[in-house]
């Protein structure tokens, strides 16, 4: 819908606040499911596929990860649109950009290119019919952006106004160009691979050690500057205003991170990294409700949502950081009656048994998990072979909590009555899932604002 409303204000050659009002509730229920996909996505590997990891950079996972960041710069982009009349031209490249991605992500997934737990098509006919598709549609829109584009710049109905460096035009025009960015080298690693194989230049492959290092640093200045974004005025702040407001903030963040640095028995950088960076951009969210409310005294939607997906931020990286830092993990071989001990916990091994069910046959093993001499749990973890093409699937036996899962997987029997087992201690896992939840509802509690169906009468 964004790209179908870019298409025609570029065919209608004007772009206004009633234009605006009526793309933004789409734009924001289009990411909001985009975000629960990709959760539910998340959710689906770490239960499934018995590594215990949540996000591996897989070529599929990217294609629909490209088209959220690009849709999160939208968002931003939109807002400063209909509010300031600026951003006209990002805001409608922007929105074929999505659109072009997720074309590209359908052709990654049904066309065979690629080899993916996550892809379900290998036809080469639907895949080039996509292609085609693909290079049609998003080429006829780049056409038609280059030639009407900049006629729409100064077409605008909104108060158009110049902004100063020090403005939150200019924090959301980094949030445009940071989001673009990592768009752009998410790109770049998915599809190189693919084109060196296509032009004989060898078997390459990027993995997490590349997308990782990079994404983080494209993302670190971003999580520093979004809690001044709310605070900062439109069109010129006065000095360092933002800054003094949230100082005391910042050193509380600090703070915290100092403290989980001794507190933390392993991975102290990324656990430290991980509390400062959530209690920044949390502490900073709720100042700006304080003030919010003790200058006017309501929220509406827009500004609800808006909390929402950054306390979703802020959620989803303590999940994302500490899991990482804090986790634990064994692979032993374990026989009736063994035991390991991981992360305070002991889990023995009770046996393994034989089941049939409908469609598949399954080595169904038994694991108490107790602590300290008390009992916490009965996991279950399962090694199916399906009937179905022969197919193997791990079913996980899991202790959810929210400071952090118990994950114990079954792997191959080792003879004598011993198996491959890996266990895991997945600390505050569940925020990774809890944070993108919120955000996707800030998208959804935004959408529904009063404002987007009071829609101005278009001048003649």
């Amino acid at each position: 819908m964004p790209f179908a409303f870019a298409i025609a204000a570029l065919l209608d050659g004007h772009i206004d606040v009633r234009w605006l009002r009526w793309t933004r509730p789409w734009t924001n229920v289009a990411w909001g499911f985009l975000t629960l996909g990709i959760a539910l996505g998340s959710w689906w590997a770490y239960y499934e596929l018995g590594w215990g990891g949540w996000w591996f950079w897989d070529p599929v996972e990217n294609a629909s990860f490209m088209p959220w960041l690009i849709g999160a710069a939208l968002l931003h982009s939109q807002a400063a649109t209909e509010k300031r009349g600026v951003f006209v031209g990002w805001t409608l490249l922007l929105a074929i950009a999505a659109f072009a991605l997720s074309l590209l992500g359908t052709f990654l997934v049904r066309s065979g290119v690629l080899t993916s737990v996550h892809s379900f098509a290998a036809d080469p006919s639907r895949g080039l019919f996509i292609l085609v598709f693909l290079a049609l549609v998003i080429g006829g829109s780049l056409l038609l952006y280059a030639l009407r584009a900049p006629g729409l710049e100064g077409n605008s109905d909104s108060s158009r106004r110049a902004f100063s460096l020090n403005s939150r035009e200019s924090l959301l025009l980094a949030n445009n160009l940071l989001l673009s960015c990592a768009c752009a080298m998410v790109l770049l690693g998915t599809l190189y691979p693919l084109i060196a194989d296509a032009l004989d230049l060898g078997k390459v492959s990027v993995g997490p050690p590349y997308f990782g290092t990079l994404f983080v640093l494209l993302m670190t200045p971003l999580v520093l500057l979004l809690p001044f974004g709310p605070l900062t005025r439109w069109q010129r702040e006065q000095g360092l205003r933002p800054l003094a407001l949230l100082a005391p903030w910042a050193g509380l963040a600090l703070l915290l991170g100092t403290v989980t640095w001794f507190m933390a028995s392993q991975g102290k950088l990324k656990a430290a990294a991980g509390i400062a960076a959530a209690a920044w951009v949390g502490l900073g969210t709720l100042y700006y409700l304080g003030q919010r409310l003790r200058n006017s005294g309501r929220l509406n939607a827009e500004a609800v949502g808006m909390l929402l997906a950054h306390l979703g931020i802020a959620v989803f990286l303590v999940g994302a950081l500490l899991v990482e830092a804090l986790h634990v993990q064994h692979e032993v071989a374990l026989a009736p009656g063994r035991s390991v001990d991981a992360g305070g916990y002991q889990l023995t091994l009770e046996g393994v048994d034989a089941v049939d069910g409908p469609n598949y046959h399954s080595d169904r093993g038994h694991v108490q998990v107790s602590r300290n001499g008390d009992a916490v749990a009965l996991l279950h973890p399962e090694k199916r072979m399906y009937a179905s093409g022969g197919q193997a699937m791990t079913e996980a036996g899991i202790h959810p909590a929210l400071g952090g899962d118990i994950y114990v997987a079954l792997g191959e029997s080792l003879g004598d009555g011993a198996w491959a087992v890996r266990v895991q201690i997945k600390p505050f896992v569940r925020w990774i899932w809890l944070g993108a939840a919120l955000m996707a509802l800030g998208g959804f509690i935004t959408a529904v604002d009063r404002r987007f169906r009071r829609i101005p009468q278009r001048k003649a």
